[in-house]
């Protein structure tokens, strides 16, 4: 079977091995698929401005009339030289999978066939026939993981000669979205901005980079601490439809709790009230409420515990991508759950 993991599809694309001329790219980020199609491109040698060289179909089409695949697939560039197929959109057609079956046998002689689709089960025909092709590959392409991000945040830093310190560089990974396009014009944009600085500061995130979703976040992050445990799957769902990268919100929970322990600790050993701890963190006046209510309900052995569990999801979520969303649902839930919990036995 031709098939990489996620964690090793970008060692492929940096040394690709053309014995295979049928790539599969598939995956729920859309502008990471793109992306790794057009570096597949280029490492191929073809310039995709040439009509000659280059050809894009669109899967929709190909259901219509797939002839023009078999045709595209086996013609010779007229030039001479190598030529690049891309079909974008691909799904559950079956003429592209019944297709994909016959092509992924053949050795295609300076042709490179790549197919862009979106997030294929593994009983998807276009994913098994071309699991099963001699001269094929898929290659998954999910979203953005820390080392992932970090990457390609360092990719565009060292093409501007710029520097980020370490606050600058988790404000700005808490603010990238999840898709990966999207994402790295956001960097390129902070790049841009920060053109002639010695290094890029938290400040200049906060004043260049765009929040994505970064509202329902922290609402969703806020009423989790808090206790809101039938505010909470509304939120999440919300999140899950702006295609949020799971990551981010178990980091974002992280790192709140990581405050809240912080404050706590002035609270139960230096005897500091509660709304003067989190005045002290001049938090924004929406949020000023929940941080109150959880910094009460919470205590110091209880973020501890909490944070143990959170660490835990996070290693989870990472050595088991599939379920990720749900781990990631399952953190938040039980954490609203203990903080209602936590809240009701303050009260009584």
């Amino acid at each position: 079977m031709a098939q990489k993991k996620a964690g090793e599809v970008e060692a492929f694309l940096s040394r690709p091995d053309y014995s295979h001329s049928l790539v599969l790219l598939y995956g729920p980020d859309t502008g990471l698929v793109a992306e790794r199609s057009a570096k597949l491109a280029k490492n191929f040698g073809v310039d995709l401005t040439d009509p000659f060289a280059a050809v894009t179909l669109a899967a929709d089409d190909l259901e219509k009339d797939i002839g023009r695949l078999y045709d595209e697939a086996r013609t010779l560039s007229l030039m001479g030289g190598r030529r690049y197929v891309r079909v974008r959109g691909a799904g559950a057609g079956k003429s592209l999978a019944d297709a994909v079956a016959e092509l992924a046998g053949e050795k295609l002689e300076e042709t490179l066939i790549v197919i862009e689709a979106g997030d294929l089960k593994k009983s998807a025909g276009l994913r098994i026939n071309v699991e099963r092709g001699r001269f094929a590959v898929a290659l998954p392409c999910y979203q953005d993981e820390g080392r992932a991000l970090d990457r390609m945040i360092d990719e565009e830093l060292d093409l501007a000669g710029l520097t980020m310190d370490r606050e600058a560089r988790e404000a700005l990974k808490a603010r990238l979205g999840a898709d990966r396009i999207a994402s790295r014009g956001e960097v390129q944009k902070l790049c841009l901005y920060g053109l002639g600085a010695p290094t890029i500061t938290e400040e200049d995130v906060r004043a260049v980079v765009g929040d994505v979703s970064s509202d329902t976040l922290e609402e969703a992050v806020d009423a989790a601490a808090a206790g809101e445990v039938k505010r909470l799957p509304h939120l999440i769902e919300r999140l899950t439809t702006a295609g949020i990268a799971t990551f981010q919100l178990h980091l974002a929970l992280l790192r709140y709790f990581q405050q809240l322990q912080a404050m706590r600790e002035t609270v139960e050993r230096r005897g500091e009230t509660v709304a003067r701890a989190v005045e002290r963190r001049r938090p924004h006046f929406r949020r000023r409420h929940a941080m109150e209510t959880a910094l009460g309900a919470w205590t110091l052995s209880a973020i501890g515990d909490r944070l143990q569990a959170i660490e835990a999801d996070i290693l989870q979520s990472r050595k088991e991508a599939a379920l990720a969303l749900t781990i990631t649902h399952k953190t938040l839930l039980d954490t609203a759950v203990e903080a209602a919990r936590l809240k009701a036995r303050r009260l009584s």
